[in-house]
């Protein structure tokens, strides 16, 4: 048969060229309300982070395979894909390395307040020419260097793997990993949760989007940490709560916080307190960098998507997902949960 393929988020997958009869049709973004109309004539559906629900499904009569290119799908409702014999495949840590490197980016913005610094430059007020030098800016004291950094990691998978790695290689002298919050059973070689929320100077969160993680760093965590901490966001919007950050900084009571997710995306004024309407009067918030959970984005991704896409999407119309090669694609298959 011929298949009809829909990209969903093409604005972030590859041009796959699929090794069976096909059309297709790329759309470059997705809303909640567009997903049942674009997916009706579908057999398969290739979403980033634009939930596909049950109530889709009950209106794409010819859907039999959804690959999903996001790294996290906390949205997935397994039951109704598998009880409709939906196949489900995903791309497993294809953007561990460019999520890693932007843990660089984020940490030595926020420790060097690059984005502070860039707008009193370039700001209509020359700021750098009539103050003479803009170091005062750092009212704590000098930044910190990476030897005197101790790193904590909130998520200890294939991510933060990486960025331990990395973070050790450019000097940072210590490492803890965190154990779940709330556990008092430490695994080896990790530490209380409470404890690197205490300890540590960067705070790194890049663990996945659950119910038990949501709300994971809020006020009371906020309050115990140093007053030179970094908090960094690669994981999920609402895992570290928006309003107590914003209050946390705008207080002094953390250095500096970077994240690449938000709540509400796409996000901008109005749709955080992270993002105040300083135009209109509103305080704005210091020493925080926001990317727009654009970490993810490498040509390394890219061409791990699309060979991902290839080995799970034909996998499932040449009835190959079996074999070793495309088997850790799965998600769902013939009606069963893989995983």
């Amino acid at each position: 048969m011929r298949h009809h393929v829909v990209f969903l988020e093409a604005a972030n997958a590859p041009c796959v060229d699929f090794a069976f009869p096909h059309t297709y049709h790329r759309h470059t973004h997705t809303q909640a309300h567009e997903v049942a109309e674009r997916i009706k004539d579908a057999t398969i559906v290739v979403v980033g982070v634009t939930p596909v629900t049950a109530e889709h499904l009950d209106q794409a009569p010819y859907l039999q395979c959804l690959a999903i290119t996001a790294t996290g799908f906390e949205w997935l409702d397994r039951g109704a894909f598998a009880e409709r014999g939906i196949t489900v495949v995903n791309c497993p840590q294809n953007n561990v390395e460019a999520v890693g490197e932007h843990f660089l980016a984020l940490y030595f913005s926020a420790r060097k307040k690059t984005v502070e610094v860039h707008n009193a430059v370039t700001g209509p007020d020359r700021q750098w020419i009539q103050e003479g030098s803009l170091t005062p800016r750092w009212k704590q004291g000098p930044p910190l260097s990476c030897r005197q950094e101790t790193l904590g990691i909130i998520g200890y998978g294939a991510l933060g793997r990486q960025i331990e790695v990395l973070a050790t290689g450019v000097g940072f002298s210590r490492v803890l990993i965190a154990e779940r919050k709330g556990q008092n059973k430490i695994r080896g070689g990790r530490v209380l949760f409470e404890e690197l929320i205490r300890d540590a100077t960067t705070i790194v969160v890049c663990c996945p989007k659950e119910p038990s993680t949501l709300g994971l760093i809020s006020e009371p965590e906020l309050l115990m940490m140093k007053q030179e901490a970094l908090l960094l966001n690669l994981s999920r919007g609402g895992i570290v709560c928006e309003r107590a950050l914003a209050a946390a900084l705008k207080e002094g009571r953390i250095f500096g916080a970077a994240t690449d997710v938000l709540e509400t995306e796409p996000g901008g004024i109005g749709t955080t307190p992270l993002i105040p309407d300083v135009a209109n009067g509103e305080e704005g918030i210091p020493n925080l960098t926001i990317t727009s959970h654009v970490a993810w984005f490498s040509q390394q991704t890219m061409e791990n998507l699309g060979r991902f896409l290839k080995l799970g999407i034909e996998g499932c119309v040449m009835d190959s997902l079996s074999e070793p090669s495309s088997r850790g694609t799965v998600i769902i298959h013939k009606g069963e949960v893989w995983r």
